[in-house]
C-alpha cells in the first residue's frame, strides 16, 4: 500500500512539474528597454502635466512618505488613437529608473486607461483630450527630481505612436501640508 502511494505522489508531482514548467515567468524588468521602444516610436499624442512643477504633499496619515498629485491630459494628433499602455518612470543619477518599491514596470493597462481617462475603450478621438485628474508620483525617496509620463497607442492604421511628457517634482511642501510634522 505505501508503495502504491508513492508511486501515486511521484506520477502527480511529474504531471504537475512540466505543466509548471511552461508557465511564463517574469524577467526582471529594465527601464532602459521601454525607454529605447519609446524613442523607436514617432509621436502621436500630445500628453501635459498640470501643474508643472508639483509641490509635495503627505501621501496618506497611515502610510510615510510623500506623492506628487498632477492632472494629466492625453490627446492625440493623429486621428483615433487607442491606448494600450502607459506608465512613468522618474530620473535618478542621469538615468530613467523606476519608481523606489516596483520591481516590475510601472506600467497601466489599456483598461487601466479608459477608467482613470474616463476614456471609453481607451479610444482618443480626434480633437478631444482625456485628463486623469489624479495622476501622481508617490513614496519615492528622492526629494526633487523629473518623473516621465508616457503613453503607447495604435492608430487607425495599426501603426503604435507615443506621447511623452516630464513633469517637475519639487522637495518642497503644498502649503496644505505645512505644520502636519513631516
Amino acid at each position: 500500500m505505501k508503495h502504491i502511494l508513492l508511486v501515486s505522489i511521484l506520477i502527480f508531482c511529474g504531471s504537475a512539474g512540466p505543466a509548471q514548467a511552461e508557465q511564463k515567468t517574469v524577467a526582471p524588468f529594465e527601464p532602459n528597454l521601454k525607454v529605447n521602444e519609446l524613442a523607436s516610436l514617432p509621436e502621436g499624442l500630445s500628453v501635459t502635466h498640470t501643474p508643472d512643477p508639483v509641490l509635495a504633499t503627505l501621501h496618506s496619515p497611515s502610510l510615510s512618505g510623500v506623492q506628487w498629485k498632477h492632472n494629466t491630459t492625453v490627446s492625440s494628433m493623429v486621428g483615433s488613437v487607442t491606448i494600450i499602455e502607459f506608465g512613468y518612470f522618474v530620473e535618478r543619477n542621469g538615468q530613467w529608473e523606476l519608481p523606489y518599491g516596483t520591481e516590475v514596470p510601472y506600467a497601466y493597462t489599456s483598461s487601466d486607461f479608459a477608467k482613470k481617462y474616463d476614456c471609453p475603450g481607451s479610444e482618443l478621438k480626434p480633437g478631444e483630450s482625456y485628463t486623469d485628474a489624479w495622476s501622481r508620483s508617490v513614496m519615492d525617496c528622492v526629494p526633487e527630481q523629473l518623473a516621465r509620463w508616457y503613453f503607447i497607442g495604435v492608430d487607425a492604421k495599426g501603426n503604435r505612436v507615443k506621447g511623452e511628457a516630464n513633469v517637475k517634482l519639487l522637495a518642497e511642501r503644498a502649503p496644505s501640508v505645512q505644520g502636519t510634522g513631516w
